[in-house]
């Protein structure tokens, strides 16, 4: 068998792009269905250390140029390479989002993400929110991708230096070239160590943050260096020969099990570890032209046709593929199918249309570097400023009925409704933090009539502050103040399980901290009401919970003792503020709905798999999960003096059927919450109520 020749370092390595194609195909998979390919996110790990490696050559192959000159010549080219496709994925994104995504709490992180997404630091927003990159939220945003194109931006503000340190140590002499290598491995040592240590503690800064990355580039960056000091020769004896051909097999052998058998989680660097591995083997294996995997098979035509591309194909299918679960939903083979063509038609036209003609263009390229550098950084700044003026607009160009009457929709600090000319007061709110949680206030001032002499004071969960519009209104007809306490997923008294099990820790504090504070602050005759979530829910924004049997989880033995519990521990919450001289006001549990309506809402997502239950629920079925929590609170009035329930379903669902929208309007945001209008509709039945109770009592 002849001997092979080296490759040239510099040259071109078609099983590098063989290498892009595995890492592309597994994040698509594993986006499209990530059961198909549990580890398919590691297909970005896999870039990065492309990343390092060949970011790294492109620099050394240019060491004869001038330091100034060296990064002017890196940047222009860089910017060519990523600006034009980045910021038109983004613009489009913003277009399409803006069309079709109506503003919750699923997309709360969106526009920001995707404008800090043009300068390079969408990964600081993603890791700043403490939503991992498998988080709800995370799915649902279209940019979410683009953290890792932040992560390389990043190393892009380092790599330089320190290759133009080991270029310049590198002249003087072999020991000072290990001094060098010796540096940069210190950093790809400590990078590691600390994403190891965030792994556990704060997984969201070490999914995204460019510290605990840098060891992914930099092992790429560390090989590349090592070949320019030990150019890479074929084995000359027979051992050699097969160890150097077992290369390419070893490490496609590591991203094989690592694809496969990965999971998130605390461990995960271990995974994160074995597929840089397995990529670094790769490189190295094909870096002497010898291995017939790495030249016959990742550097056939269709790998590296496909790698070619990869960059195009990376930045489509993520938008693609969440604009799809947004609208027809991501579920079925066909919806797959359309998401894979789609992602395909538009990287290929993204990469023949706007990466080549810019990224290689003879004009630009006889220019000055400074010049392209200019010229390219006008994309992000024309992107950034037509995107948020999409982001600003969306109401008035949305295709959705959500953004559209989004009065309607959203309940926000203010009832939206009603002549603000024939109010009795004017209102100001206030709001701070408090034990986790937080506590809104409303004070009424410049009443035209006098002004009720008493505290409404609610507490409960998001329940609670979906009422906010009632309340404000409430202030405002009548004067009274009003103080809402609320913590996300912390319902006060729910019935249905004692208040400090399965929450947050801090929500039984918070608890305990608000009912002290209303005790020592609240005089005879004033309020409190107690509005919750008290029903298990049927699914949430982002998914339904698929439960099989509403009816056997309410009733069953499990949820019969933990009601129990509940209701044997309610007095002692109630009965000191009772004794106090405040009313005290359950609230009935509302309907609840399958489907979060806003996602349900238009003509081209109403078919969404989420969308079960056609908006409605019949009646007979909602008293009869009700019934249970109704009872322990009959009984508790019963036992609590002062104890009194409002209840808002006769109002909300006055027939057989109950609809989460009234007339094309919404009654809910989502399939529980109630929205602005439904606010409005129950604010008559509820100020009734609270008018009926005395001013002030006699002090017990």
């Amino acid at each position: 068998m002849p001997e092979s020749s080296p490759r040239p370092i510099s040259s071109y390595r078609p099983d590098i792009d063989g290498l892009r194609a595995i890492a592309v195909l597994a994040v698509l998979v594993f986006h499209l269905r990530a059961s198909a390919l549990p580890g398919g996110f590691l297909g970005v790990d896999v870039f990065f250390a492309i990343s390092g490696y060949v970011v790294t050559g492109s620099l050394l192959s240019q060491r004869g140029l001038g330091f100034w000159r060296l990064i002017g010549e890196f940047y222009a080219k860089r910017f060519a390479r990523i600006l034009p496709a980045l910021c038109g994925v983004l613009l489009a994104t913003a277009l399409g989002a803006s069309l079709l995504v109506p503003q919750s709490w699923l997309s709360e992180l969106s526009d920001k993400t995707g404008l800090y997404a043009y300068l390079g630091l969408s990964n600081w927003v993603m890791q700043s929110n403490a939503d991992t990159y498998f988080a709800p939220r995370a799915e649902f945003n279209p940019y979410t991708h683009t953290w890792s194109l932040g992560v390389e931006e990043q190393f892009y503000l380092l790599a330089p230096m320190l290759i133009y340190a080991f270029m310049r140590w590198g002249q003087r002499g072999a020991r000072a070239r290990l001094l060098a290598l010796g540096a940069a491995g210190a950093l790809c040592v400590a990078s590691l160590a600390y994403f190891v240590q965030q792994s556990s503690r704060q997984p969201d800064v070490a999914f995204y943050f460019i510290a605990c990355r840098f060891w992914e580039l930099a092992v790429g960056m560390l090989l590349r260096f090592a070949h320019q000091t030990w150019p890479p020769k074929p084995a000359r004896t027979p051992p050699g020969a097969l160890l150097s051909a077992g290369l390419p097999l070893l490490g496609l052998l590591c991203l094989a099990v690592a694809l496969v058998w990965a999971r998130p989680g605390p461990d995960a660097w271990v995974w994160n570890g074995l597929a840089v591995l397995g990529a670094a083997l790769v490189i190295q294996a094909g870096a002497t032209a010898q291995g017939r995997l790495s030249d016959r098979a990742l550097g056939s035509a269709v790998p590296v046709w496909l790698g070619k591309r990869s960059y195009s194909i990376y930045l489509w299918h993520w938008p693609v593929c969440v604009l799809l679960r947004w609208t027809v939903g991501l579920d079925s083979a066909f919806t797959l199918a359309a998401g894979a063509l789609l992602t395909m038609l538009l990287a290929l036209a993204s990469y023949h249309w706007l990466e080549l003609p810019l990224r290689h263009n003879a004009r630009l390229e006889a220019r000055p570097a400074w010049a392209r550098i200019l010229l390219f950084a006008l994309f992000p700044l024309l992107g950034y400023q037509l995107s948020h003026t999409l982001f600003r607009h969306r109401n008035e160009i949305s295709l959705s009925t959500v953004a559209r009457h989004a009065v309607d929709w959203y309940a926000g600090s203010q009832m939206p409704y009603g002549d603000p000319t024939q109010r009795n007061c004017q209102v100001a709110m206030h709001s701070e933090g408090l034990a986790g949680g937080v506590e809104h206030s409303y004070q009424a001032s410049a009443c035209k009539a006098p002004a009720r002499r008493q505290t409404v004071n609610v507490i409960g969960d998001s329940h609670a502050g979906a009422y906010l519009p009632m309340l404000e209104q409430l202030s405002a007809d009548t004067g009274a103040r009003v103080h809402l306490y609320t913590f996300p997923s912390c319902p006060f008294l729910d019935l249905s399980q004692p208040q400090g099990r399965y929450r947050d820790p801090g929500c039984l504090t918070f608890s305990q901290q608000v009912v002290k504070k209303i005790a020592e602050e609240s005089r005879p005759g004033d309020l409190l009401f107690m509005p919750s979530l008290r029903m298990p829910r049927y699914g949430d924004q982002w998914a339904s919970f698929n439960i099989p049997d509403m009816h056997e989880r309410i009733y069953g033995a499990a949820a019969e003792k933990d009601r129990n519990e509940a209701l044997a521990e309610a007095p002692g919450w109630l009965t000191p503020l009772a004794q106090r001289g405040l009313r005290l006001i359950f609230e009935a549990p509302k309907p609840i709905f399958q489907a979060p309506t806003f996602r349900c809402a238009d003509a081209f997502n109403r078919h969404n798999p989420i969308c079960v239950g056609d908006n409605q629920q019949p009646r007979s079925t909602l008293l009869d999960l009700r019934a249970p929590v109704l009872n322990s609170m009959q009984r508790l009035s019963q036992e609590v003096p002062g104890l009194s329930i409002w209840d808002p379903l006769p109002v909300l669902c006055p027939g057989d059927i109950c609809s989460s929208l009234r007339e094309g309007r919404p009654l809910f945001f989502d399939g529980d919450h109630p929205s602005a209008y439904g606010n409005w509709v129950l604010y008559p039945d509820f100020k009734q109520m609270i008018l009926s109770f005395p001013e002030s009592t006699p002090a017990p």
